[in-house]
Formats: C-alpha cells, structure tokens, sequence
C-alpha cells in the first residue's frame, strides 16, 4: 500500500464538497488509490502527463482526483481534488513550477 499525502490546498476544496461525498472520498476512492495507484490511476496527456487522474461519480455528479506517483518512496501525492468543470485548467496552474 502507498502512503498518501496532501497538497495543502485539497483541505480547503474537500471542505466544499458535500459531507456525504467527502465520506465516500475517504472511505473508499483514497483507500482505492492508495492500493493501486496505477491500476486506478488514468495517466494525463500534455502538460499535465506527469499526473494521474481517479474519476468518480457521487450522486450524478462526476469528480476528478489528480495525484503524482513516487515509486521509490511508495508515496502518493494528492494535487486536487474536485468537479470535472475546469479541473483541469485549476490543475494546470497549481502545478506551475513543482
């Protein structure tokens, strides 16, 4: 299993999703993840290829979870977490510069 860890910026967007779909994140798409990460992971293409990406639907509603892979450390580094409706755009400029 890899460890997961956070960007400093996912407490604030988990805090804007409803409870219900907060409880489904962490008790079963992060444990997902963190089992196998790329085996759930869909790779991105572009700029952004370095990431993966998890989709998940809560409710009609579909959400991205975007993460970079450590296989060295066993990490899984959370970047964003969110609705598909400019998700990619907000991921682009959160990762300017890592």
């Amino acid at each position: 299993m890899y460890e997961l860890l956070f960007h400093p910026q996912v407490d604030k967007e988990l805090e804007k999703l409803p409870k219900s779909t907060i409880k489904t994140l962490k008790e079963f798409h992060l444990l997902e993840i963190a089992r196998a990460p790329f085996v759930m992971g869909i790779p991105l293409s572009g700029p952004l290829s370095r990431f993966r990406k998890y989709v998940f639907s809560h409710k009609g509603i579909s959400y991205r979870i975007a993460f970079e892979i450590d296989k060295d450390t066993r990490t899984v580094y959370i970047l964003m977490v969110g609705k598909r409706e400019g998700f990619y755009e907000r991921l682009e400029r959160r990762t300017r510069g890592l």
